[in-house]
């Protein structure tokens, strides 16, 4: 019996990928992997990193190193990502800033499309609002009626694009006229708040919760459709009665693109085993930061829809491009 010249043509085809992919694979990983974070030590970006890194360098048994490269509200890192061998070795993890930053800035020295390869949405959590204790207010309310006797008179510290996009909609959502200071990360964004340098601060939850539990940040409202599970007490900004304003925020890690398919699929798999592991639930639990068990497909679908949306709202807003 003769076989189909097509199907022996196929079978040499899938063969000789396999062939290729599997020592790639096979020998994934045999050296330490370095993930790169682009805000300083403390932030949630940070906090995030260093949560998954161990259990990462424990499934893969390889040492796992997070390295902090701080400046340009993240793009310095973005752009040592983008810039590096697609094997595997160099990751980063970063805040919505990465689809944000593109849109915010006239030059951004990476593509985002073409040199990034999505992996792993780690968490889901949202943002949160909060205030030096001396400012006279409890409730968001409040805080819109001190900003509106006040203008340009309150400071509002931002941490990168994330922080300071979703401040421009706060701004232009209220109608309210405020300063912005900009910061290289949320921790020294944080401590400013707290010193009272400034009296604002929209953040990510992880990057604030424990100065919230101390009593040394006020929390007013967090900006998601629900109450997070970390601050029960904290009434959402739609409750508060902003309804037109609601925002959410993420971290997830990214590879350079080129990474092999079956490298970056192994990655996204051991992440989603991990962030789903009990302890790593708790601890990301306490800082308000849910566990997101994305695949690839899905991750990259909502990456890229994220980068139209903030285009689109940056245009629509009418906001001045950073140099």
């Amino acid at each position: 019996m003769s076989m189909n010249p097509f199907r022996v043509w196929l079978a040499a085809l899938s063969l000789s990928a396999l062939t290729l992919a599997g020592p790639a694979l096979a020998q994934y990983p045999d050296r330490p992997i370095r993930i790169l974070v682009g805000y300083q030590p403390g932030g949630g970006a940070d906090l995030t990193a260093r949560i998954v890194a161990p259990k990462l360098s424990e499934l893969l048994k390889v040492p796992v190193l997070v390295e902090n490269r701080a400046g340009a509200a993240g793009m310095i890192a973005e752009a040592a990502l983008a810039k590096s061998a697609p094997d595997g070795y160099t990751l980063l993890v970063d805040p919505p800033g990465i689809v944000m930053n593109p849109a915010l800035f006239r030059k951004v020295t990476y593509d985002p499309l073409n040199e990034i390869q999505p992996v792993s949405q780690l968490v889901s959590l949202t943002f949160v609002i909060v205030t030096n204790p001396e400012v006279p207010a409890r409730t968001i309310t409040e805080l819109v009626g001190v900003m509106r006797d006040r203008p340009r008179q309150i400071n509002v510290a931002t941490a990168g694009a994330s922080t300071q996009l979703v401040a421009e909609l706060f701004r232009l959502t209220t109608q309210v006229d405020l300063t912005f200071v900009p910061y290289k990360g949320s921790a020294p964004a944080s401590t400013a708040v707290i010193g009272g340098e400034t009296q604002v601060m929209f953040s990510d939850m992880p990057s604030v919760a424990q100065h919230i539990v101390n009593g040394r940040l006020r929390a007013i409202a967090v900006t998601g459709r629900n109450r997070a599970a970390g601050l029960p007490e904290v009434p959402t900004a739609r409750e508060g009665g902003l309804t037109d304003f609601e925002v959410s925020s993420w971290f997830g890690m990214f590879a350079p693109a080129g990474t092999p398919a079956e490298i970056v699929a192994r990655l996204n798999a051991t992440l989603n085993q991990i962030v789903m592991m009990p302890d790593v639930v708790e601890r990301f639990a306490r800082i308000g930061a849910e566990p997101a068990n994305l695949s690839v497909d899905e991750f990259s679908r909502f990456y890229r829809s994220e980068l139209v949306r903030w285009k689109d709202v940056v245009t629509r807003a009418r906001i001045p491009l950073n140099d």
